[in-house]
């Protein structure tokens, strides 16, 4: 898998970092003087400029190899968003993109700690415990932090998983009537090349759950709604062909790096 590297703190981007998006508009000009304006999907496009002041021989090493793996701009790899959410469907626990516990039952518009109704009641029917789960197509070597909102009126505990072929990590709590964000942060350190972050309920629990988000990095950031499109970017090419650093000192590097993203 080519995928951007993380920095060796964990972190996914150094910054000041600026993303950018780009739409476009068609206007056709009709014999009559009226116009027809429409949005043009197909020229819509994503960059990200990420100012890397102070990077390591080891991180500008990573950046580089990359850079000569895909040829400049004539390859893609595999970008996780510095400052996206992960997932996909972030809100709707019952679409495609989850694979949740077949005992996993789920009842949407139950108030949520943003003051809307965009919450959903789950309850886990079933005798064991049973996960509301998402699996990614990211490398296993990274820092991933996974974090959600959650509440439940019946003491329910619920276990947050990350996990790839070989090694996870997962971390319980007990919950309240009061909505609470948890956190689990984890390196697997696996040479794989999918990650499945999962909220786990006890066997006959019911409990109230908002926005899911997954991370490079790690700790969270503050929530990013989506819907069917996340932040894993499979068809990110660096913006340029040609990648400029400045040597600051031995083991100091600086670097504007560009990636564009134009597959919908």
């Amino acid at each position: 898998m080519l995928v951007f590297p993380q920095v060796s703190t964990g972190a996914s981007a150094l910054y000041p970092l600026t993303k950018t998006s780009r739409q476009r508009s068609v206007v056709n000009t009709l014999g009559d003087g009226t116009t027809d304006v429409y949005a043009d999907a197909d020229a819509a496009s994503l960059g990200w400029e990420l100012h890397a002041t102070g990077l390591t021989a080891a991180e500008w090493g990573a950046i580089e190899a990359l850079f000569v793996a895909t040829s400049g701009m004539w390859q893609p790899f595999t970008l996780l968003d510095p400052v996206g959410n992960l997932m996909a469907e972030s809100e709707n626990f019952g679409a495609s993109a989850w694979s949740n516990g077949a005992l996993i039952d789920l009842t949407t518009g139950a108030s949520d700690p943003l003051g809307t109704t965009r919450a959903t009641t789950a309850t886990n029917a079933g005798l064991a415990a049973e996960a509301i789960a998402q699996t990614l197509s990211v490398p296993g070597n990274f820092q991933y932090c996974l974090s959600v909102w959650l509440r439940t009126d019946s003491g329910t505990n619920v276990t947050l998983n990350i996990s790839t072929t070989g090694r996870g990590a997962t971390k319980t709590f007990t919950l309240g009537a009061h909505w609470i964000r948890v956190s689990l942060s984890a390196d697997l350190g696996q040479t794989t090349e999918s990650v499945t972050f999962a909220a786990q309920i006890a066997a006959g629990g019911t409990i109230d759950i908002f926005g899911m988000q997954a991370e490079a990095q790690r700790g969270p950031s503050d929530y990013k709604q989506t819907g069917t499109d996340n932040g894993v970017y499979e068809g990110a090419r660096f913006g340029s062909d040609k990648l400029t650093v400045t040597a600051q000192g031995t083991d100091v590097y600086d670097a504007v790096i560009q990636i564009v993203n134009t597959e919908n």
